[in-house]
């Protein structure tokens, strides 16, 4: 008389009678293959490492070459301080002089490869006045171009008797030219009216 096998709900032909060849073999490929996986991720995540520290990298020298191309632009040419001149005048006031007093002191502190250079301007107002509003000027020039040479020279005067190397300073006029303000205002026209000190190299 045959053995009739009863099975239970939760058992199965591999509890019973082991798991076949095919199953094994296919078992082991897919382990096989899991472990391939995971080692080809593990190598990604190398490489995606290595590529996140390399753009850092790349940022970090771009920022330090634009901090170096900034400096440089600094260094070639800067803008130090800024004399505001009264209208018609080329003289400094007690307060400008003191002022470049206290800038030579600071130019002199420590060694400096640069030089100074003093730039003057005007205003666009003509030597006189305008048409209908003429005045007598307060000093002998006959033009915006020499107004502005003799604020810069006024200017270069007062650091180099403050101390400053006579062969470190130059002085250019440059006339009623370069304006930084409205010259339809009386405020603007006063900020036209100036010497620029220029760090160069």
């Amino acid at each position: 008389m045959g053995m009739l096998l009863m099975l239970s709900s939760c058992s199965t032909i591999e509890a019973i009678f082991g798991p076949s060849d095919e199953d094994v073999a296919a078992k082991e490929q897919l382990q096989s293959e899991n472990r391939a996986l995971e080692s080809e991720i593990s190598g990604l995540r190398a490489s995606l490492s290595e590529l996140k520290q390399d753009l850092a990298q790349r940022k970090a020298d771009q920022a330090a070459a634009a901090a170096d191309a900034n400096e440089m632009t600094a260094t070639v040419d800067k803008l130090w301080v800024t004399v505001s001149f009264r209208s018609g005048f080329m003289e400094l006031t007690r307060q400008s002089k003191d002022a470049l007093q206290r800038l030579a002191e600071k130019f002199n502190a420590k060694p400096r490869t640069q030089t100074i250079e003093v730039r003057g301007y005007t205003d666009d107002e003509p030597i006189g006045g305008y048409e209908g509003h003429r005045h007598t000027p307060r000093h002998p020039y006959k033009s915006n171009q020499e107004l502005s040479q003799a604020r810069a020279e006024s200017v270069a005067q007062a650091l180099v008797a403050a101390g400053i190397a006579s062969d470190s300073v130059k002085a250019v006029g440059y006339g009623a030219t370069d304006f930084v303000a409205d010259n339809a205002t009386a405020a603007g026209r006063a900020k036209n009216r100036r010497a620029e000190i220029h760090l160069v190299e």
